[in-house]
């Protein structure tokens, strides 16, 4: 060996050159970074479920507060009619469904927080005109701005943007269980506080609703991160945008004409007295809620919500074509989880499975051209269950409603297999 070599090795230090010992690195193995990671965005994605769950909710509440009594408190007012009456009821539907797209296509431009800020302050100054009208035009007005509040979409396409897709099944069946809490609240609370604050105080709460919703979205970030996703099969097709906001509207047509037909057949048929309805409602729906979690679950880690969609229609239907046969309290308790259960499942499944088509680009859009069709079905589903109910009478309006429902199920068994080829994202 050459001398100028063997001096060079000499002054080697090979133990720098030694590969380092796994044990001693500093960094966290990936086995362990990645739960710690999951753990993290899942903690995220469920404080904005619980946030923006909550400002829906308060919302929710406030037009559910009303909603039993408007009728017998607004006798008072000048110029009463019950068709003015019904404007003032149905206004409030119309404007949501004609101004959800366009606060949609605002929010994919301006960002969600700014919009919903809007359409909560609109809610509240239309609660203020309303509290202090004093005759019916004053009032249907305030109520048709409160409706220019149309944030539903811009709320669901939020929700959708900070979650990932196998869990916005779950995220979305948080917010439908605030929907839901909202308005068993609204049916023990209704009267009282009709009797204590009068229909302009009812209004009045609706503003406090309102301003604490917007201390809640002044919570979220202004930019929050977005769920980076791949495209979908589906996405750019029209088709399954169409056929789930048909569906929806079906489903939000529906419940409304439950609700209009229900409870008069409660009280003359079966002798339950309205300040007993909270008792069929409340544990039918909390029993239903803990079905509906593990199935959301299952299907949110598959991402197969479409093949919820014909059977929850499915059981809709027999649960309302029973119903008039529910004698029994056993037999009716069961038949209103079944539709809880259904409908619960839709109400989460469906948007979950729009956020995951429609993918990133364009969904504040998409998501209110789909609560256009939810408030247009409430708005139907009122108007005809009304008529059916003078016209031929709960149980056939019930029924009806079913045979929808069971045709719609069966139609949706064929379609889904063409319109959603796979249930997984890219």
């Amino acid at each position: 060996m050459p001398s100028f070599v063997a001096c060079r090795l000499d002054r080697v230090d090979f133990r720098a050159h030694r590969p380092p010992d796994p044990s001693r690195s500093p960094a966290l193995p990936v086995a362990q970074e990645l739960p710690s990671r999951v753990r993290s965005e899942s903690t995220r994605e469920l404080r904005y479920a619980a946030t923006l769950s909550a400002v829906i909710a308060l919302r929710m509440l406030g037009l559910f507060l009303i909603l039993p009594v408007f009728m017998i408190l607004a006798v008072d007012l000048p110029g009463f009619t019950p068709q003015s009456a019904g404007l003032a009821m149905g206004v409030y539907g119309l404007t949501q469904a004609l101004l959800q797209q366009p606060f949609g296509w605002l929010s994919d431009r301006w960002g969600r927080r700014p919009v919903l800020l809007l359409g909560l302050a609109l809610f509240a100054v239309g609660g203020v005109l309303a509290a202090l009208a004093e005759s019916m035009p004053a009032l249907i007005a305030g109520r048709a701005l409160q409706g220019c509040g149309a944030i539903a979409g811009v709320a669901m396409a939020l929700a959708a943007d900070v979650t990932r897709p196998q869990r916005r099944p779950l995220i979305m069946a948080i917010i439908g269980i605030g929907i839901g809490g909202s308005f068993l609240a609204s049916m023990a609370l209704s009267v009282p506080l009709a009797m204590l604050l009068g229909l302009g105080g009812l209004f009045w709460l609706t503003v406090a609703f309102a301003l604490a919703g917007i201390a809640l979205v002044l919570t979220v970030p202004r930019s929050p991160p977005r769920v980076v996703e791949e495209q979908d099969a589906a996405q750019g097709n029209s088709l399954p945008v169409w056929l789930l906001s048909l569906s929806v509207f079906l489903l939000h047509a529906v419940m409304t004409l439950l609700f209009v037909t229900l409870p008069p057949m409660l009280v003359d048929d079966f002798g339950l007295g309205l300040s007993a309805h909270w008792k069929l409602y409340v544990p039918t729906m909390f029993l239903s809620v803990l079905i509906m979690l593990p199935v959301l679950r299952r299907v949110g880690a598959n991402l197969s919500e479409h093949r919820l969609l014909p059977w929850a229609f499915i059981a809709l239907a027999g649960s309302l074509g029973l119903l008039p046969l529910g004698a029994e309290w056993p037999v009716l308790g069961a038949l209103i989880t079944v539709y809880f259960l259904g409908f619960n499942l839709l109400e989460a499944g469906m948007p979950a499975l729009l956020s995951r088509i429609t993918g990133s680009r364009g969904r504040g859009r998409r998501m209110g051209l789909y609560s256009t069709f939810q408030f247009l079905g409430a708005f139907c589903g009122g108007v005809v269950g009304g008529s059916l109910l003078g016209s031929v009478g709960s149980a056939t309006a019930l029924a009806g409603a079913g045979a929808v429902c069971l045709a719609w199920g069966a139609l949706l068994r064929l379609l889904t297999k063409r319109f959603f080829l796979t249930g997984a994202v890219g």
